[in-house]
C-alpha cells in the first residue's frame, strides 16, 4: 500500500474523532473521490476537505493532528514586507494560494488561518463575494442609456414632482427554497441543515421602485411571461389611476413581445407619445447592475436567510419576503444617479 495512505489509515485507527474525520476526508480525496462525495461521506463541507488536504500535502499526517503547531518558521520583517508586496500585485487571492506560496518560498506554515488573514488584511484586501459581469457589456451603451433616462426625467421634472408622471424601474425575481440557505455560525464539524419539502417549489415576483419617491411595490405571479407582465402593468395603473407611467426594465423577451406591443397600442389609443398612459424604456443590454430593483431583491433574500430558523414551510418563506419588502422606501445611489440635478 502507498505509504501516503498507510499513515492516514493509522491515524484513522488511533486518532481522536476530529483527527479521524480529517484523515478520512483527505484519504477519500487522494483516492480519487470528487470533493462533494468525500464531503458527503464524512459529513463535512467541501471547504473542510480542501483545507485538510492542503495541510496534509504541505505537512504530512502530523498536520492533521490536534496538537500540531505548524512550522516553527516565521517571516522576518523584510520577508513579511516582500509577501505583502506579492499579495498586492494580485487582483484576487485565496488563503490556500497564500499557504502554498509561504511554504514553497519561505518554508512557513501557520496552524491557524488567522495568521494568513492578517497578512491579507495588511495588504489591504478584504473578503468579499464575487459578482458576475457579462463579457458582452458595453460601457458606452450603459452611459448613453443613463444620459437618455436623465434627460427624459429632467424634461418631465414638473410632472414628476406633481405626481402626474411616475417613473418606475422594474424587475422580476424567482424565489426558490434554496434561497434560504446561507452561512451561519454553528458547531465545528457538524452540518447545519434546513428541511425542505420540495426543492423545486418557487415563487415569481414582479417589483418596481418609484425613482422619485423611492416607494417599492410588489406583486406575486405564477411565472414571468407576457400575460403576467400585462397583469402587473394593469395593477400599477389601477393603483395610480390619475398618473401616466414610464417603466424602465431589461430586454427580457416578454418585455418586448408582440402581445405586449398589441396591449400597449390598445391602451395608449393612438395618443401622442407625451400623453401615453404607459411608456416603456429599456436599460442598456448585458448590465443588470443598472437596475436598483436587483439590490432590493437581494435585501429581501438576505433578510429571509438571516431568519431561516423561524421558517418551516415555503409559504412562510414567501410571506416573510413579502412582508419585509412591501411598502418599503428605497433611496440609494442607483436611483439618485438619475436625478441630477436632484429633485
Amino acid at each position: 500500500m502507498n505509504k501516503r495512505y498507510e499513515d492516514l489509515e493509522e491515524l484513522m485507527s488511533t486518532g481522536e474523532a476530529r483527527e479521524v474525520k480529517r484523515a478520512m476526508a483527505v484519504r477519500m480525496s487522494l483516492l480519487g473521490f470528487v470533493r462533494a462525495e468525500a464531503a458527503l461521506a464524512c459529513c463535512v463541507s467541501v471547504q473542510f476537505v480542501d483545507k485538510w488536504k492542503a495541510i496534509y500535502l504541505a505537512s504530512g499526517v502530523e498536520g492533521l493532528k490536534l496538537a500540531y503547531k505548524g512550522s516553527p518558521g516565521y517571516l522576518k520583517p523584510r520577508e513579511r514586507e516582500d509577501v505583502i508586496n506579492w499579495i498586492q500585485e494580485k487582483k484576487t487571492i485565496t488563503i490556500e494560494e497564500l499557504k502554498r506560496y509561504l511554504k514553497e518560498e519561505y518554508d512557513v506554515f501557520y496552524s491557524s488561518n488567522t495568521s494568513y488573514t492578517k497578512l491579507l488584511e495588511e495588504a489591504n484586501l478584504s473578503y468579499k463575494k464575487t459578482h458576475k459581469e457579462n463579457s458582452a457589456k458595453d460601457e458606452v451603451k450603459v452611459e448613453a442609456k443613463k444620459k437618455e433616462i436623465k434627460d427624459l426625467i429632467d424634461k418631465e421634472r414638473e410632472q414628476i414632482e406633481s405626481g402626474e408622471v411616475m417613473y418606475w424601474m422594474q424587475d422580476e425575481s424567482h424565489q426558490l427554497w434554496g434561497d434560504i440557505c446561507a452561512y451561519v455560525w454553528s458547531k465545528k464539524g457538524e452540518r447545519t441543515s434546513i428541511k425542505m419539502s420540495n426543492y423545486r417549489t418557487s415563487q415569481t415576483w414582479y417589483g418596481a421602485v418609484n425613482i422619485y419617491t423611492g416607494e417599492f411595490i410588489l406583486d406575486r405571479a405564477k411565472k414571468a411571461d407576457t400575460k403576467y407582465t400585462i397583469d402587473f402593468i394593469n395593477w400599477l395603473i389601477y393603483r395610480y389611476k390619475e398618473a401616466r407611467h414610464v417603466i424602465i426594465w431589461d430586454g427580457a423577451s416578454y418585455h418586448r413581445s408582440e402581445g405586449l406591443r398589441t396591449y400597449l397600442e390598445k391602451l395608449n389609443g393612438g395618443l401622442p407619445e407625451s400623453e401615453w398612459k404607459v411608456r416603456l424604456l429599456r436599460f442598456a443590454p448585458n448590465a443588470p447592475e443598472q437596475n436598483p430593483v436587483e439590490d432590493i431583491w437581494l435585501q429581501g433574500k438576505n433578510w429571509v436567510r438571516k431568519n431561516f430558523h423561524r421558517l418551516s414551510s415555503f409559504e412562510e418563506v414567501t410571506s416573510m419576503f413579502e412582508t419585509f419588502l412591501s411598502g418599503k422606501v428605497f433611496k440609494f445611489n442607483k436611483i439618485k444617479q438619475y436625478l441630477i440635478p436632484n429633485i
